[in-house]
């Protein structure tokens, strides 16, 4: 199965991705989702990725050198368990959908200075350098439906 991130953000024009989102309530295998992030980044050209689960966010951006290993660097791991406060509701499919929807909406908040206020120094300077750039000007958009109906036909 291809990859497909969660959550873009594109340019104004919506022709140019500037910022990709992999949102989890779990990570089992964070290598297979760390170079499939990778990879998608360096197809695309993304200059930003996020991996985000309810207790970390990893922060990555392309160098634009060679190959997707070499090219994607991480910034940054971050404790985001008191920053996101979010609560599981139950399990499955559907608390997947949620958490990627709760995930946009925090990103989309981060798109001005007082979304940034509340997160910890070193995340804050991450997200100023890094996302709010691509959130305050760009279209925060999930990558596929969200409702489990609409998904199962995939």
């Amino acid at each position: 199965m291809a990859f497909g991130p969660d959550i873009i953000v594109t340019d104004p024009e919506g022709s140019e991705i500037t910022l990709v989102v992999e949102a989890k309530t779990s990570l089992h295998d964070l290598d297979s989702v760390e170079l499939q992030l990778k990879r998608y980044m360096s197809g695309t050209l993304c200059p930003v990725g996020l991996i985000v689960t309810p207790e970390q966010l990893r922060l990555y951006r392309n160098q634009y050198v060679s190959s997707p290993e070499d090219s994607i660097e991480l910034v940054g791991a971050f404790d985001v368990r008191d920053v996101l406060h979010y609560r599981r509701s139950g399990g499955g499919r559907e608390d997947g959908f949620e958490f990627e929807g709760f995930v946009q909406a925090w990103l989309e908040g981060l798109g001005s200075e007082a979304g940034l206020q509340g997160l910890p120094a070193e995340l804050r300077r991450a997200a100023q350098w890094y996302i709010f750039p691509a959130v305050s000007e760009g279209n925060v958009q999930a990558a596929h439906p969200r409702h489990p109906a609409s998904a199962s036909w995939t």
